[in-house]
Parts: structure tokens; C-alpha cells; sequence
């Protein structure tokens, strides 16, 4: 018995030393992502109610309703305000200066410079740019302004036009008041926070409350396709008018791009083409006229020569070109990508 006993006893400490050299599982594996060519369609559906955010990466996707938010507040250093003026085309805003909410009732719209944000992103181009009179330690004091945001539709009716004061920012809790245009005093005093996984805090006039626009965490992904506003030149009249368009935007967190018009074929871009290039920031680079209207096909055609290297925030390349913008039902709304890893 005393023999039979130190063998067991000796086979479970053989088995314990043997469980301790085995290496703790990860918590979670890796995507890998796959080699060659890949591709994906995006529903935005005919009327283009959808928004449909992408990572090349893992080949994440989540859609949700355009629309959702006017006004956002951003995580970064440039304290940016940005508008959702693809709600219509109408959307604007301008400012007055050194007025009191109270005494402004009404608004001469002809008399206002109005002005909607430029999609590339950059703080100077937005219609906020300028709002701030310092910032130090954290804290960015206001200047003294009355902003007034057209939001375009007659339809809101009384909701049409906000007028809005800043009152500062200190770490990443923005504090603004706003209300209707004909309202003596602010109807509301927020204290909205960006929460540091997001690029922005978002509020909804109509709702008088937060909403949330982006599904993924900032790191985790590249593009949206959605709906926004810019300034287009008409080539046969050689005049520019802002239009509402239907693109692509980048995440404004490290993701940088190069549009290649008619360059280089799609197969030679290798890793080593792609990292000689200088990428851009513009969250616009991407854009919309990957496709143009076809008066004689009466539908959007795709300029498959157009080829974007895309640098994501993880440090990965890749290349991505339009193949169509129908469904199989001949529906338009319904953009289609393909793209590859660079290695």
C-alpha cells in the first residue's frame, strides 16, 4: 500500500509541474486579415437614410440612421465644434458679436455672412473656427458671440433657427446654453462630456439631448460612408454652389489617405509604392466623385481608376477602389469596395 501510494502520490506531482509549463490561454485571438483582394457592399438604401461605418482591418461594419445629431464636440486640443450640415442644404450658421441672448429676436438672414462647415475636417475650415479666445491648462475661454444656426428646413418651424453662447471647456466637459430664436433666455444649459473612446460628443437640437453617432470605438475604424455638405464647381458653368453628396469620410484619428486618379493599375500597388507616398489627412479624400452621373445611361457610373491608399491608425496599408454603386436589383445606394492588405 505504502508503494502503491507514492506512485500516485509522485504521477500528480508529475502532472501539476506539467499544467504549470503550459502558457495561459489569450483571452481573445487576433483577426487576421485575409490575403488577396476582398470586397464588400454598403446599403445606404435608395433615399440614403443609412450610414455605414467600416475597419479594413477586421472588416467590422455597423450601419445607423443619418441624421441623428446637429452639433458635436471634439476630444482633441483644437477644441473643434462641428455641424451636421448634410441635414439639408440649408445648414448654416453665422455669429454676433458682443450681443445679449435676450436682444436678439429675430434675424435678417441677408444681412449674416453664413457659413457650413468644409468636410476636410481642419479646425480653420469649420464654422466655429475662431469661437475660442484661449486655451491654457485645459481650460478654453469663449469670445464674447451669439452663434445663430440655420437649420435650414422650413418644416422645424420655430425650431428653424438656435441661437447659441459658448461658456468654456475645461478637460473634455464642453458648456454651451442655447435656445429658439424668439426665447429671452437660454431653454437649456448643457454640460455635455466626450468620452475619451469617441472623436466626439453629440447633441440633437430637437430632442434637447446627447446622442450617440459613432458605434465603434475611435481606434476601431476607418470610414463612413455617409451624407455631407460641400462646395462643387459646375464645370460647364464654372460657378461653385454647396450640394448635398453622398461619400466617404475618414476617421479624423490617425487614419490618413491618397486618392490616385488614373495613375498606376490597381495590381502593381505593392507596400513598398504605397509607403513612398504622402498621404493626406482630409477627412474628404475619399470623398464622393468616385462616381459621376451619366446623362446618356440616366444612372451613376464608377471610375474603377480611381484608387485610394488608405493608412489606418494601427499602421497597416491599403489599397481600395469603388466597383459599383447598384445592387442587384438595379437600386442605387448601394456602394461596393474592394481593397487589399499591403504586406
Amino acid at each position: 500500500m505504502r508503494g502503491s501510494n507514492t506512485y500516485w502520490i509522485g504521477l500528480i506531482i508529475v502532472l501539476m509541474c506539467l499544467a504549470s509549463c503550459e502558457k495561459d490561454e489569450p483571452l481573445y485571438i487576433a483577426p487576421e486579415v485575409p490575403v488577396g483582394t476582398q470586397s464588400a457592399t454598403f446599403a445606404m438604401g435608395e433615399n440614403y437614410e443609412n450610414q455605414l461605418w467600416f475597419e479594413f482591418a477586421t472588416q467590422k461594419t455597423a450601419s445607423n440612421p443619418f441624421g441623428l445629431w446637429d452639433i458635436g464636440f471634439s476630444l482633441s486640443e483644437q477644441n473643434s465644434i462641428v455641424l451636421n450640415c448634410g441635414k439639408h442644404s440649408g445648414f448654416s450658421a453665422t455669429y454676433i458679436e458682443n450681443a445679449d441672448f435676450k436682444d436678439i429676436r429675430q434675424i435678417d438672414i441677408n444681412r449674416y455672412t453664413w457659413t457650413f462647415d468644409n468636410p476636410n475636417g481642419h479646425p480653420d475650415s469649420l464654422s466655429f473656427s475662431g469661437c475660442w479666445e484661449s486655451y491654457q491648462m485645459g481650460k478654453a475661454k469663449p469670445k464674447n458671440r451669439i452663434y445663430i444656426i440655420n437649420r435650414g428646413a422650413d418644416s422645424l418651424g420655430n425650431k428653424k433657427f438656435i441661437k447659441l453662447r459658448l461658456l468654456g471647456r475645461e478637460g473634455s466637459s464642453y458648456h454651451f446654453q442655447w435656445g429658439l430664436l424668439t426665447d429671452t433666455v437660454p431653454k437649456n444649459d448643457v454640460f455635455i462630456n466626450v468620452k475619451n473612446e469617441y472623436n466626439y460628443a453629440y447633441y440633437n437640437f430637437s430632442s434637447e439631448k446627447e446622442v450617440y453617432n459613432e458605434p465603434f470605438n475611435r481606434d476601431n475604424w476607418d470610414m463612413v460612408i455617409t451624407t455631407y455638405k460641400q462646395t462643387v464647381t459646375e464645370e460647364t458653368l464654372g460657378t461653385t454652389m454647396p450640394y448635398i453628396l453622398r461619400g466617404v469620410l475618414t476617421n479624423p484619428n490617425k487614419v490618413k489617405v491618397l486618392e490616385l486618379n488614373n495613375v498606376i493599375d490597381f495590381n502593381l500597388i505593392d507596400l513598398n509604392y504605397a509607403k513612398s507616398l504622402v498621404l493626406s489627412n482630409y477627412l474628404n479624400e475619399i470623398g464622393y466623385d468616385w462616381k459621376t452621373w451619366s446623362l446618356t445611361a440616366n444612372k451613376y457610373t464608377v471610375n474603377q481608376k480611381k484608387i485610394f491608399i488608405i493608412l489606418d491608425a494601427k499602421g497597416n496599408y491599403f489599397k481600395m477602389r469603388f466597383v459599383d454603386f447598384y445592387n442587384d436589383k438595379g437600386e442605387k445606394g448601394f456602394p461596393k469596395i474592394a481593397w487589399e492588405l499591403l504586406k
